[in-house]
This record gives C-alpha cells, structure tokens and sequence, in this order.
C-alpha cells in the first residue's frame, strides 16, 4: 500500500491485471487536495498471489484495510476490477464509504471483460496479432495514438510479473459476479463514468448500473475509452470534483 497527502482519504482501487501504479495519474492528481491511497489487489502487483479467491475476498480485503488504517469513510475511485470490488463493498457494508466513483463498470457477468474478448477472439480464429489489435481497439479511443499509449504503459507499468497460473486465478475471481441485484443496498451518492468509445464495458453497461442505485449519477466521457482518466483527463477530473463538491 502506499500513500500521501492529508485529509479526507480517498482510495483508488486498479483494473484486473494491472497494480497499484495503474491508478498512479489520479493518485498523483489528488495527492495535494487529499489523503490518497492505492494499493494492490489480492494476486495482483506485490500482493499475495493465492491459487484461488474471490470477489468477495477483494471486498473483505478493502474492508479490513479502512478498518486496520482507520481510513474514516472515504471516497473510493474504482477502475474496471476496481469498480467491481467498490460498489460490492458497498453492497455488503452500506455505510463504509462516503461516496462512490465508478470508471468503466457494468454490472455483472459470467468472466471479466477483457477474458470475453480473448474468448471471442479464439472462436473466430483471430491470430495473436489480430487478437491485440481487438483488444487495444476495444480499450482505448480511435484517436490515441500507439505512442501515448506506449507511454502511458510505461508509467503504470506493475513492478510484479504474473504468470500463466495467476492470470488464470485472478480470471476465475471474476466469473459470475452480479452488482445489480444488491444494488439498491447503496444508497450514498455514486458517479458512474464510462469512455464513450469504451468496447470492454460499454456505457449502456455503466448507465445499466447507474440506473439500478438509488442515488447515482451517470456520465459519457468524451474521446475515451476504457481507461477515461488517462484519454480524458481534464473532463474525468471536472465531473469528479463537482461531485464530490457538491453531494
């Protein structure tokens, strides 16, 4: 775990696959405005890589670190994985946080996203090429370019390599997970934003789960896709402090 700054916390939880350093441009951001920690999820980056756990370990997981740190209620950002982990907490222990922001959600499934996709990509006999040339179309905008993306990699690059096996652990930790049916357990404020070029969780997804909670806002963001905070920035940025300005 790491953290900086003073204030009212503010955790920010990664995408599947990825470490404590993917959320590094939102930690960086808010670093000077608030008390801001990141950390590496169960069989990610520098974390204890078991054979098998669930979401819901992730969910006790963030539970016992708010608890052990005496992290207050804080405000929880999640990305993708993050998200999931966020609004499940939520849904299991409804007055652990104060607010909620959601980047590239949905609102259950039967794998992870990126998995469908690989799975997809098999059935129609897509080479490793064309199946990395889907994936990068499905992640980001049209309009990024190989090379900010390149660089982008490079900064949130994990300092932990995974293997096959735990890749194949954290993939089985996303299989059929629902967000929907426990949805209306959440009833503190929550912003839901999704890339409108996001081909992984697509905004109808977020919009489906912004819909299911009592007290959720829901945005499209502009010339972004899966990973809005690092396409758009500027606009990711405005909406969060608005919201958590103003509710």
């Amino acid at each position: 775990m790491k953290e900086a700054g003073s204030g009212q916390t503010m955790i920010f939880l990664h995408g599947r696959g990825y470490s404590k350093e993917n959320m590094d441009p939102m930690f960086e951001h808010y670093r000077d405005a608030y008390h801001v920690v990141s950390y590496d999820a169960r069989g990610h980056g520098e974390s204890d890589k078991p054979k098998s756990f669930t979401l819901d370990d992730h969910v006790d997981d963030l539970a016992e670190i708010i608890a052990n740190y005496n992290l207050g209620k804080p405000i929880v950002v999640g990305f993708s994985m993050g998200s999931y982990i966020a609004l499940k907490t939520a849904e299991k222990y409804p007055n652990l946080f104060s607010k909620i922001v959601l980047i590239g959600t949905k609102g259950g499934g039967t794998t992870s996203s990126t998995e469908k996709v690989a799975k997809e990509g098999q059935l129609n006999g897509l080479s490793k090429a064309q199946m990395a040339q889907t994936m990068m179309q499905k992640i980001f905008a049209p309009q990024t370019t190989a090379e900010k993306i390149a660089s982008f990699d490079k900064k949130i690059a994990s300092k932990a390599v995974l293997t096959g096996t735990q890749q194949a652990a954290i993939t089985n930790s996303l299989q059929d997970f629902d967000l929907i049916t426990d949805a209306n357990k959440v009833t503190i404020p929550v912003l839901v934003l999704t890339g409108e070029y996001d081909g992984l969780n697509q905004p109808v997804e977020g919009k489906k789960v912004a819909d299911a909670l009592p007290n959720a806002r829901f945005e499209t963001i502009p010339n972004a896709g899966h990973i809005a905070f690092f396409e758009n920035p500027t606009k990711v940025y405005a909406l969060i402090d608005t919201f958590v300005r103003n509710n």
